[in-house]
């Protein structure tokens, strides 16, 4: 009896991780990839994907990929300069990603990414399959959290759930982020959107990095200043018992750019100047003897 619950169990496993196996590779990402993913990350994965089809058939205005085989696409026999052309323009996302001097990414009305561009590893140090389905607070400076939740429209009693803290430190951030931002706020709280809100985002925020400063060895403070700029991408919805339709926000599509550290070395240092280095918190962590 007990060697044949234990064959059951093996079956049993065995029929569990063929089921996610396939799952995995279903998954856009490369082999490679999707071969070493744990069954927590294929699940989370897969569900950001689904998400996100919603996100982009859904939202106004809907977006839709060419599919092979389109009326749009000519029979006729194509020439070497129009192949190449198609060529680029299989990889044209790849290309605009590895062009841009930032990287993309699409956070839910929840707060969760549904997608960043593999190109946060250059900026960051992060890797996309860690952050997709991940939730954005996890990745922000705490002291920015109400900044970001603001700026998605999150409604305060639903902040928490989020994963979002409203420290007091937070919200005296936000207000000083949002000054030097110059961006209007959203509304947060209604869940619609009306014709009149501005959809654009441009704001400041600190995200985790692990990158590690060139010639120094030595990790840097843990954050860098990203510059997000984009839109609020919204669905229509039809109001209950009424005809009027209104706009419900679905999420953030942004570019973040990183901006880059200052260095000691461009600025001419007198015989009166000496260097000290402060943390976020500004508390000195270094300074020169002089």
């Amino acid at each position: 009896q007990t060697k044949k619950s234990r064959n059951a169990a093996r079956s049993r496993r065995g029929k569990e991780n063929f089921e996610f196996f396939e799952l995995a590779k279903m998954l856009p990402l490369p082999g490679a990839i999707t071969s070493q993913l744990d069954k927590a990350s294929v699940i989370r994965l897969t569900i950001s994907y689904l998400h996100m089809r919603t996100f982009a058939s859904q939202g106004d205005p809907p977006w839709s990929p060419l599919l092979e085989g389109d009326n749009n696409c000519s029979k006729v026999r194509r020439s070497s300069h129009s192949l190449a052309t198609d060529m680029f323009e299989q990889h044209l996302g790849a290309h605009l990603l590895q062009s841009l001097d930032g990287f993309v990414f699409v956070v839910s009305q929840e707060g969760r990414f549904l997608y960043i561009s593999e190109t946060v590893s250059i900026y960051l140090g992060l890797s996309q399959v860690e952050l997709t389905g991940s939730s954005v607070f996890d990745y922000i400076h705490p002291a920015d959290h109400v900044e970001m939740a603001e700026r998605l429209g999150i409604r305060p009693h639903l902040r928490a759930e989020a994963g979002c803290h409203t420290a007091p430190e937070s919200a005296s951030s936000s207000a000083s982020t949002s000054s030097l931002a110059g961006t209007p706020e959203p509304a947060p709280s209604s869940p619609h959107a009306s014709a009149d809100d501005p959809t654009e985002r441009g704001f400041f925020i600190r995200m985790k990095s692990t990158l590690t400063k060139r010639g120094l060895h030595v990790k840097s403070s843990g954050y860098k200043v990203i510059h997000v700029t984009g839109r609020i991408r919204c669905r229509p919805a039809l109001v209950p018992g009424s005809t009027h339709s209104v706009r419900r926000p679905m999420g953030l599509v942004a570019l973040a750019h990183t901006l880059p550290p200052s260095t000691l070395n461009e600025v001419r240092m007198e015989s009166h100047m000496f260097v000290f280095r402060v943390n976020m918190d500004l508390q000195v962590t270094y300074c020169e003897n002089r």
